[in-house]
């Protein structure tokens, strides 16, 4: 997978690493370096809709899945 700065990506997985800060398996952030740091990638994951930033953290490639745009059934229900 070739990843890069500012792609739209979703977590695969659930690991105890980023539920620490509140990330867990589907929700989406955005690549925010330029290079991997190491085998991770440094992503920052905010609430849907709002923008406020859950997380800014590294995420090992292997647990990311890139998107072009967020998949409709991914959107929040409508209350």
């Amino acid at each position: 997978m070739k990843l890069k700065y500012l792609d739209l990506v979703e977590l695969i997985v659930e690991k105890e690493e980023y539920a620490k800060y509140g990330v867990h398996k589907g929700m989406f952030g955005a690549i925010m370096s330029e290079e991997k740091i190491g085998d991770k990638w440094q992503v920052i994951f905010s609430e849907f809709f709002t923008g406020k930033d859950i997380a800014d953290i590294l995420v090992h490639e292997e647990d990311l899945l890139v998107h072009d745009f967020v998949p409709p059934v991914k959107y929040p229900p409508k209350s």
